[in-house]
């Protein structure tokens, strides 16, 4: 067996531009599925981390007003095609859905208004966000320093407010904020809290109702709609009125999140609270009732799919790196019938022969598949670092395509070994 290898070393060695190019194949086919798969696993392990944003068993009710202020000169030229009234997303829904609604762990609503935060000296475009204290618990955000506001802070229209992390360093750069004062408009807020950096929110996830924490301002509702604005106590006429050429929710609330005890329950809640609220709002669709979670369950399954589909092509780079080594193999065996002859003259055995072609193609195989998962880790990283996307190395990847590409050369080796075990060592000798 030692000197079967050594015989098969030494024949890789002395044909080592041959052997090069027979392992270009194998290399990139293991560098292939690799990159592919830790590009998947990367898709993957965000979702995983979407998710962990999104809370679990939630509902998020969004007002969507859009479509109305783009129809509202032509529903105001003909009555005849005028709407039905709607009052849109308010409190009322709030305590509606409350009432209607069975198993509700927590309920938030939220509005959200573009504005400017000041402190002494900087002005930042920021947004003002509008809770209950309940969101944070729905959404899992922790602060890097101070305190959440609570609920009797909310009920009492206290003028306090927590901070994103980059807000808060843009707005004091080089002191701590909590205790200073943040005005917005005309409302001089205290910074109570600075929330925890959080990874950047993916655009799917803002689509879905998930705010860009680190760069937003957030105030207790009471406060911000009894100190600041309600839309609710606007005439529907000043709420069509566009400020810069910009439109302006004209909806009480942005949105309504519901986190609800059970997962069995949300998608019947989901629709118990969509029928409900269509009566409510005179059959008018002015809202959207979303489960980001089966959302991103969803796309996880498109995603395990799309992987699945990238490494069965990358694996077609092994085949063919397979279908190469067989081919050298073969036009190898041709070359040094004469070689073969002679082993078997001084006394190798068919299997000695065998053994020899097997090896070679299987050292081969594993030279290129050592170089294969240099390649296919670099591939990643460069994935990463350049194309922005995230992607994960997984060691099972690894040993995976690395144990594929030994038995590549072990199997598309056979075939051209045991041509060259039953040459006849009379007409080998003899071969020219």
């Amino acid at each position: 067996m030692i000197r079967n290898a050594r015989i098969a070393f030494e024949s890789i060695l002395a044909n080592k531009f041959r052997a090069i190019l027979t392992t270009l194949g194998i290399i990139f086919g293991v560098g292939a599925v690799i990159s592919m798969l830790a590009i998947g696993n990367g898709a993957q392990q965000q979702i995983l981390e979407q998710l962990k944003i999104v809370g679990v068993n939630n509902i998020i009710v969004k007002s969507i007003y859009e479509k109305e202020a783009d129809n509202s000169e032509e529903e105001e030229s003909d009555p005849s095609q005028a709407k039905k009234y709607s009052p849109g997303l308010t409190l009322k829904d709030l305590s509606n859905i409350m009432e209607v609604v069975p198993n509700i762990e927590l309920i938030t609503p939220e509005v959200n208004y573009e504005t400017y935060a000041l402190s002494s000296t900087i002005r930042k475009k920021t947004k003002a966000i509008g809770v209950d204290p309940s969101y944070f618990k729905i959404f899992n955000i922790e602060l890097e320093q101070g305190n959440h506001f609570t609920q009797l802070q909310n009920n009492s229209k206290k003028k306090v407010c927590l901070l994103g992390s980059t807000l808060s360093k843009l707005l004091f750069p080089k002191s701590n904020p909590i205790g200073k004062t943040v005005r917005i408009g005309r409302l001089n807020l205290q910074v109570i809290g600075v929330i925890k950096k959080m990874g950047g929110v993916a655009d799917n996830l803002q689509s879905m109702g998930i705010n860009d924490y680190n760069n937003e301002i957030y105030v207790p509702i009471e406060t911000l709609l009894s100190r600041f604005k309600d839309r609710g106590k606007i005439s529907i006429q000043d709420n069509r009125n566009w400020s810069n050429g910009k439109k302006e929710n004209p909806n009480q609330l942005d949105k309504i999140i519901v986190q609800l005890k059970n997962s069995e329950d949300v998608a019947p809640s989901g629709e118990l609270m969509s029928r409900m609220m269509k009566r409510r709002h005179n059959e008018v669709v002015d809202f959207a009732v979303s489960i980001p979670e089966q959302t991103l369950k969803q796309q996880k399954e498109t995603d395990d799919l799309f992987n699945w589909l990238l490494g069965a092509i990358a694996s077609i780079s092994l085949v063919v790196g397979g279908i190469g080594i067989m081919n050298i193999m073969l036009a190898s065996v041709q070359e040094r019938i004469k070689e073969i002859g002679l082993r078997r003259a001084v006394g190798a055995k068919k299997n000695d022969i065998k053994m020899q072609f097997i090896l070679e193609a299987s050292f081969i195989s594993l030279f290129g598949g050592v170089i294969g998962i240099i390649l296919g880790i670099t591939l990643s990283y460069a994935v990463e670092i350049f194309l922005e996307m995230p992607t994960k190395i997984s060691i099972f990847s690894i040993f995976l395509s690395f144990v594929i590409s030994v038995l590549t050369g072990i199997v598309f080796g056979y075939l051209p070994a045991n041509n060259a075990a039953e040459q006849n060592p009379v007409n080998s000798l003899k071969y020219e």
